[in-house]
């Protein structure tokens, strides 16, 4: 749903929405998730509700000048330290990467996707390598521990 064209809230956002929820492939074509989820989702995180139809006006650009309540609802459900990724391509394109990276680590993916996501960490800093072997290490410890039995 990101275009080159977009505003930049509007690239903002759906480089956001896209790092905390990304495409899943089902019957053969990639499906997103729905406005009403996300604002459902928004609800639940937040305790500020969304519209799904305000929602898809943000995406698609139609609305571009939300309230600072909304951007305060989204700022939290991203986990922003400041409204700055919302308005900047280039620090949600940061923040997506991070986004992308905790949701590839927690299993949202397959393994292609997480060694797409630790490449792209990899080649813009967001990860380093030491702290790829520092986790690989400690799974190693806890998969020894669990065949040990202790």
């Amino acid at each position: 749903m990101v275009a080159s064209h977009e505003h930049p809230f509007t690239y903002a956002l759906n480089t956001l929405i896209g790092a905390m929820h990304p495409p899943a492939e089902r019957d053969g074509r990639t499906v997103e998730i729905t406005h009403r989820a996300l604002a459902e989702n928004i609800l639940r995180a937040t305790g500020f509700g969304l519209s799904a139809n305000y929602l898809w006006k943000l995406r698609t650009g139609q609305a571009v000048n939300p309230s600072f309540e909304t951007l305060e609802a989204l700022r939290a459900y991203f986990g922003l330290d400041s409204l700055d990724p919302l308005t900047n391509p280039r620090l949600a394109a940061e923040r997506g990467r991070e986004l992308a990276l905790i949701n590839a680590l927690k299993g949202k993916g397959d393994s292609a996707a997480l060694e797409l996501v630790l490449r792209d960490g990899l080649a813009h800093g967001t990860v380093r390598a030491e702290a790829v072997a520092a986790m690989f290490d400690v799974l190693r410890r806890i998969e020894a521990e669990r065949d040990s039995g202790g």
